[in-house]
């Protein structure tokens, strides 16, 4: 990957894909998951946390080296279910029908092959006639004289426990890279008479897509793209172009919204039915209630009502919360800051660190200035008042209800309810100036 972050922590649309093959597995029924990680790996425990097992392999020495180091876990009567680290696009319907084959053939392991068109780096799985295993080659060991075959290692087995101890007991490394593969075990098993039968699956073969490359994780995150923006459509949700619409696994979205091309939907997000995302909108952790319409604009970590409108070009950053009916134009930013329902500002203002009421009217270039450069400090603006153009609220400073705030002042008093605050100077008109000077 060249790169310093844990392969295994790369995300694909929200997560890393580590998550995603848990999370395979957990749907599928199996709660017992051990991960075997390399001596570095504190990373991927925090990231992973608690739920899973760990065992390190302290050395990288092929496959069936790191299966033998979580030996320890493995009992005789266990089926154990092993599966590469780096196949995000593993499905749960996949391992259900897998875990289903192994119980019908009732047998000490089976290995899982899917037919490729393009079989590339794949391992080859060689099968005989009655279904059983006859060999597993390495792409990289491949002959010139060795058989062709389109079917392809998946690199995902079950084994019967007492028959991976006995095939991790047998294993050797006489190959060109000195390791010990996994792949061999299934041989060792059938020569020692053991029953071991080839899942063969024609389910498409992205499934199986491994990362190792930073080429592949943005191909396995187009796969993965594809698969969520599917889901969503088929719940109600209308795509005009799904090919540039971005949206994390974890984000939910109610049936009869409309996505715009270049939307950006991430982390936790939540929008309501009905509502409207314009093209080139940018959400992050970002709930909406319904029939809401954003336009061109960038949330983060922020929470607006129903009927409201927001955008375009809005900025509205973490702990922003906008109330029912509202309506937040362009080029207005708001950060942690609550404004109720009813509330208009409908272009050119800052809204910071402020508790702003029902039915307030925050008109053109309306700033609160929050910051005196050591301290941030609150303003309040109760229900109904009138903020006026380019006035300067300098907080920490509440406006009553009712109130006006007169354009062009700076606000330094509070102004109780149903008054007016002027903060200007008072207007010289000079006459004929311009001539006299210019004379």
């Amino acid at each position: 990957m060249r790169s310093s972050t844990p392969k295994l922590l790369y995300p694909i649309m929200g997560k890393p894909f580590l998550k995603y093959i848990s999370e395979a597995c957990h749907k599928a029924g199996i709660a017992d998951i051990t991960l075997v990680v390399s001596a570095d790996s504190k990373a991927i425990k925090n990231t992973m946390g608690e739920g899973l097992k760990y065992t390190t392999q302290a050395q990288p020495l092929g496959t069936g080296h790191a299966v033998l180091a979580a030996a320890e876990h493995i009992k005789p009567d266990d089926d154990i279910l092993i599966l590469a680290g780096d196949m995000p696009l593993i499905t749960q319907k996949f391992i259900c029908s897998l875990i289903e084959f192994y119980k019908q053939k009732s047998c000490a392991a089976v290995v899982a092959s899917v037919y490729m068109h393009n079989i590339g780096d794949f391992g080859r799985v060689y099968v005989k006639p009655d279904g059983q295993i006859e060999s597993i080659v390495e792409a990289k060991d491949m002959r010139p004289d060795s058989p062709q075959t389109q079917w392809g290692n998946t690199s995902i087995y079950i084994f019967k426990g007492e028959a991976l101890l006995h095939g991790l007991k047998y294993m050797k490394n006489d190959n060109n890279q000195g390791e010990y593969y996994l792949t061999d075990v299934p041989k060792i098993l059938h020569d020692a008479g053991k029953s071991v039968y080839v899942f063969q699956t024609m389910e498409d073969e992205t499934t199986f897509i491994g990362i190792n490359t930073q080429a592949q994780l943005a191909q396995a995150a187009l796969y993965m793209r594809n698969r969520i923006n599917a889901r969503h459509m088929e719940n109600g949700v209308q795509m005009l172009d799904p090919a540039t619409t971005y949206i994390d696994d974890t984000v939910q979205i109610e049936k009869d919204v409309v996505l715009y091309p270049g939307c950006v939907l991430e982390g936790e997000t939540y929008i309501g039915s009905g509502s409207l995302v314009g093209p080139y909108t940018h959400m992050q952790n970002t709930v909406i209630d319904t029939q809401t319409t954003v336009q061109q604009s960038v949330l983060k970590d922020t929470k607006i009502g129903s009927n409201t409108t927001i955008g375009p070009f809005a900025y509205l950053r973490p702990g922003a919360v906008v109330g029912n009916n509202c309506r937040v134009g362009n080029f207005v930013e708001i950060k942690n800051a609550n404004l109720g329902d009813g509330v208009k500002a409908a272009h050119l203002a800052y809204i910071g660190d402020a508790d702003v009421g029902c039915n307030v009217n925050y008109s053109c270039g309306a700033i609160t200035a929050n910051y005196d450069g050591k301290n941030k400090y609150r303003t309040t603006i109760a229900d109904g008042a009138f903020i006026g153009c380019n006035a300067n609220l300098v907080a920490p400073v509440s406006v009553g209800a009712g109130a006006f705030v007169a354009a062009g002042s700076t606000i330094t008093d509070d102004i109780p309810e149903y008054s007016m605050g002027i903060a200007r100077q008072k207007q010289v008109t000079k006459d004929g100036w311009v001539k006299d000077k210019l004379s």
